[in-house]
């Protein structure tokens, strides 16, 4: 939080957050897996990638794919394969984009283009990679949120979340 804003009353601060939003089916891959979220280059197995200087943070899901589990769910009207629910996780890029990426601030006409050029990530099951395409619901959007501090409050009032779909669009497991 360090810049005047002109469009807030005098002494409100205001600064930005930055997020990327994962969603997917767990089912889809019919085991528990994770998403890493990097700011760079993914580094090639058999790196420890939580260890890698790239890394920024993961979401991890899990995926019930025992015999009765699935027997219940067909029970149920459901399917085994591709009916599962829709998951979402966070992992927040902040700390990252002013530790590794330089920033002062976080206005979104400088994070973007660097996003866009930047963010990356994978999956991986045990420690096996995953290619993107094998879980086909896989969406990484990321968000930014207008963090304002009047000069009574005690912490920063967080705005809505707002989508910026160009950063990933076009990459796989992106924004679609």
């Amino acid at each position: 939080m360090a810049s005047q804003s002109v469009y807030a009353p005098p002494g409100t601060m205001t600064g930005y957050d930055w997020t990327a939003r994962i969603r997917c089916i767990p089912s889809e891959l019919r085991t528990n897996f994770y998403v890493y979220i990097f700011l760079g280059p993914i580094p090639e197995p058999p790196t420890d990638l939580i260890t890698h200087p790239n890394y920024v943070g993961s979401f991890y899901t899990y995926s019930n794919t025992s015999t009765s589990a699935i027997a219940k769910q067909r029970s149920q009207g459901g399917s085994s394969s591709h009916s599962g629910s829709l998951v979402e996780g966070f992992v927040n890029l902040s700390r990252a984009l002013v530790e590794r990426g330089g920033f002062q601030t976080l206005e979104p006409e400088n994070v973007v283009p660097y996003l866009k050029n930047n963010l990356n990530w994978c999956l991986e099951k045990g420690i096996e990679r995953v290619n993107l395409h094998d879980l086909p619901s896989l969406e990484v959007m990321v968000l930014e949120m207008l963090l304002t501090q009047g000069p009574e409050d005690d912490i920063p009032k967080m705005g809505p979340p707002k989508e910026h779909p160009a950063i990933t669009r076009g990459k796989e497991g992106g924004a679609k």
